[in-house]
């Protein structure tokens, strides 16, 4: 008898721990607005490309150089990829003043005069919250005239250890990453 009590006990007790409530969070553009000195551009941005450890809902954080740590309760409000394609387009249409920044895929219909293809191979909080995004990045004058291969290695220190910091260094990190990218395009555009 004191055994079935001590096992309904334990089977009442497990029933009432709840898990901690899971968050969510999206990046953002953080790129200043700039006069619209390229408005007549249509730039393509994307395909973005991540890493298969990226490609996730959990939000990654590093423990070490080789172990990853994925969070089942902070995660990203829906398709990170798709995210992080929307704010590098929203921050190139701040920077370079072009309504005409189009985020990956767009209508068949149009055709882009640039296109900015971008493979991420690394893009999290490693050890002292230091947020780490490499890219790599092709930038294509139309039709597929490759103008420019670069890597981009950019260190954005996050205020925190919360996740909430994190996401918004990572979103500062985005917003560096298009002003590399813009300065290439002006540079191209500029030369047409």
């Amino acid at each position: 008898m004191k055994m079935l009590l001590l096992i309904s006990g334990l089977l009442l007790g497990g029933c009432a721990y709840q898990s901690p409530p899971a968050s969510f969070f999206v990046l953002s553009a953080q790129a200043e607005a700039s006069p619209a000195a390229y408005s007549e551009l249509l730039l393509g941005v994307g395909p973005v490309n991540l890493a298969d450890y990226l490609d996730r809902n959990q939000i990654v954080r590093r423990d070490t150089e080789v172990r990853l740590q994925l969070d089942e309760f902070n995660r990203w409000a829906g398709d990170h990829g798709k995210n992080i394609t929307a704010v590098l387009a929203e921050n190139l249409a701040r920077i370079t003043g072009s309504d005409g920044v189009l985020a990956h895929p767009w209508a068949s219909s149009l055709d882009p005069d640039y296109q900015v293809v971008v493979d991420i191979s690394r893009f999290d909080a490693g050890q002292e919250n230091l947020i780490v995004l490499d890219a790599q990045w092709q930038l294509f004058r139309k039709p597929n005239q490759l103008l420019q291969i670069r890597r981009s290695y950019i260190e954005i220190q996050a205020s925190g250890d919360s996740y909430e910091a994190q996401v918004k260094a990572q979103s500062r990190a985005l917003a560096e990453l298009g002003k590399i990218i813009a300065a290439a395009v002006q540079v191209a555009a500029g030369n047409d």
